[in-house]
């Protein structure tokens, strides 16, 4: 819907028109970072209001407690959820089409109706770059998970 409306809505505020595919990046980075927002929002609120009291206690700047203490803090719990949107935004971006935007689906869609021969292959590759994409944001995740966690001791 937010693609939709801002291709229509869009250039009505601006008064000229907007290209499909600004339209889709407008929309999709306008979606994404009030998620991304709410996502940094929720990390900094997970650490306890103790942490920020005992950096300002030894003296640092409130800023400067934010940057140096709670965020380092904050991170290791919101990656898991920077790394679903990032994925959830690689699989929205097959949404495009509904504005006329040339995408992987659509494309693939578009060579299967000219060949009428090959439907399994084309879709299955589809699926393996969009499968090979958020693999590999899931794996950077993991690995990210496993450097920011906290060292158990023995």
């Amino acid at each position: 819907m937010v693609i939709f409306w801002t291709y229509f809505l869009w250039p009505a505020l601006m008064g000229r028109p907007t290209a499909e595919s600004q339209t889709v990046i407008i929309s999709l980075t306008v979606f994404t970072s009030a998620v991304m927002s709410q996502i940094v929002r929720a990390g900094i609120k997970a650490v306890p209001r103790g942490q920020t009291e005992a950096a300002v206690a030894t003296g640092l700047s409130p800023r400067l407690a934010l940057l140096t203490v709670v965020l380092p803090q904050a991170l290791r719990s919101m990656i898991p959820s920077f790394v679903n949107q990032f994925v959830s935004m690689i699989k929205d971006t097959s949404l495009a089409f509904i504005v006329g935007v040339d995408e992987l689906t659509h494309v693939a869609t578009q060579v299967n109706n000219r060949t009428l021969v090959f439907p399994t292959e084309i879709f299955t590759f589809v699926a393996l770059v969009y499968f090979g994409i958020c693999y590999a944001f899931t794996s950077l995740s993991r690995r990210l998970e496993r450097r920011f966690s906290w060292r158990k001791s023995i």
